[in-house]
């Protein structure tokens, strides 16, 4: 495929598909200091010549991303895809560090890894994507948070795939299974701006996380945990529990956190009462259950946007849009779910290129205080040099 010559053009996105090939020519964007974001449907793992073709067409840029289960580009949902975001900066470094993370026990001892890979006086930000299903995306953050300096970003979010069983990580455009893969921006004039959205309602009332382990939690209040849930969820809806773990997950209210950390309930012990969750849960928070619609959840994205703005003043170009969005809010928009990308395409300007994915965790944190590691939350990150 031919370049597209760009003179001034620092940002760009692209996407390929089985039946149209590549949207566009490649733009002329490579670079030392070029990062190419990468969001690719699972089966790309065992269709490999689109991926090596980016590798060829960017030999010296940064190539980062993961598989999902469906990515989006500016606006736009795409199944059985790969979109692609470029970013060529002009003074800023990016390093990239790579480590396998073989065991959920295994996730802080990589991320204490990566962030001496990348730790800087002029460190400003982290993007990092991990394999879904072996690594613990809070104790990956505690171990980055161990060795970087104060205040740095750090945003990203584990790979997805439509099951459990094939999720994978572009590590410096090499596919690679049980693997983390960060890049960090390097330099005093380098932004990597973050926000959260959720678009959930709490309902019932609260309750405290009385005895926890890991990712599971056994009792509310001193009671078993799902005798507690199905209580709640009972005066709620007023009706059985059928399909009731998808659409109700439950809220922690951690100490100095801009919002309540949603945790999506995976399965339940009806015999013990426990319940597991997609995230950990640390034993003494408060904890209510939470409910939502479609329109609740395209609202998270208006809160998310909103938040951004709060944070840093949008450009109009030369930045790149990164949405990092929970798999499970998919299962709430069902037709709606081109509506999300549409409005974080619009809601941080459609000048900027955009690139998503639909994630099994979402990280939107810093390297000071308590790991943010969401989920059923729609995350944005926006890159820019200044």
């Amino acid at each position: 495929m031919s370049r597209l010559d760009t003179e001034k053009q620092t940002t760009s996105a692209i996407s390929y598909d089985l039946v149209k090939g590549w949207s566009q020519p490649f733009p002329n964007l490579d670079s030392d200091n070029t990062l190419v974001v990468v969001f690719a449907s699972h089966e790309y793992c065992d269709l490999p010549e689109p991926l090596a073709e980016i590798r060829s067409q960017f030999p010296k840029s940064k190539i980062i991303g993961c598989s999902t289960s469906a990515s989006t580009l500016n606006g736009d949902l795409h199944e059985g895809a790969i979109s692609v975001g470029i970013i060529k900066f002009e003074k800023t470094e990016l390093r990239i560090a790579h480590t396998p993370v073989g065991t959920l026990e295994q996730s802080q001892s990589a991320g204490k890894y990566l962030g001496e890979q990348l730790t800087d006086e002029d460190l400003r930000g982290v993007l990092i994507f991990s394999d879904g299903i072996t690594t613990e995306a809070t104790d990956l953050v505690r171990g980055l948070q161990e060795v970087l300096p104060p205040d740095v970003t750090i945003a990203g979010g584990l790979a997805g795939a439509h099951t459990l069983d094939s999720t994978w990580v572009l590590c410096d455009g090499e596919v690679k299974t049980a693997y983390a893969c960060a890049v960090g921006f390097i330099g005093t004039s380098v932004e990597l701006a973050r926000a959260t959205g959720g678009g959930w309602r709490l309902v019932g009332s609260e309750y405290k996380a009385t005895r926890t382990s890991g990712k599971t939690l056994f009792e509310l209040d001193g009671e078993p945990a799902y005798s507690v849930f199905k209580r709640q969820v009972g005066k709620v809806v007023g009706v059985g529990l059928t399909s009731a773990t998808a659409r109700y997950p439950l809220t922690l209210r951690l100490p100095d956190l801009e919002m309540q950390m949603v945790r999506e309930i995976v399965k339940v012990d009806e015999t013990t009462g426990a319940i597991e969750l997609a995230g950990d849960i640390p034993e003494g928070v408060t904890v209510q259950v939470a409910m939502t619609t479609a329109d609740e959840i395209l609202d998270g994205v208006d809160e998310a946007v909103e938040r951004m703005r709060s944070k840093t003043i949008l450009p109009k170009s030369n930045a790149l849009a990164i949405c990092v969005s929970c798999a499970a809010r998919r299962a709430v928009l069902v037709a709606k779910t081109n509506e999300e990308a549409a409005l974080a395409h619009e809601g941080l300007g459609t000048g900027i290129p955009h690139v998503g994915m639909f994630a099994m965790g979402e990280i939107s944190t810093s390297s000071s205080g308590p790991p943010q590691v969401h989920n059923t939350t729609i995350t944005l990150g926006l890159i820019r040099e200044y």
